[in-house]
């Protein structure tokens, strides 16, 4: 059977993507806010690791020919 309306053929796209859409937009706000919280988690490991090593750089700058404070050093 041949198509009644041809000009209309990206209205029928359009039509059949905009539910998809729908659904995707009202899931990004807790897609979101699942990455803040594992992002939130890698700024507080990241902190502390820099507080580690300014520490170590602090002991080894204050004592040059110290071992490190917490272990062998290479």
């Amino acid at each position: 059977m041949p198509d009644l309306f041809p000009d209309f053929a990206a209205f029928k796209i359009i039509f059949l993507l905009l539910p998809l859409l729908a659904i995707l937009w009202a899931l990004l706000p807790f897609a979101v806010f699942g990455v803040k919280k594992r992002l939130d988690e890698q700024i507080r490991i990241s902190k502390q690791l820099l507080a580690c090593q300014q520490a170590l750089y602090e002991h080894l700058k204050n004592n040059e020919n110290a071992a490190a404070p917490f272990g062998k050093t290479p």
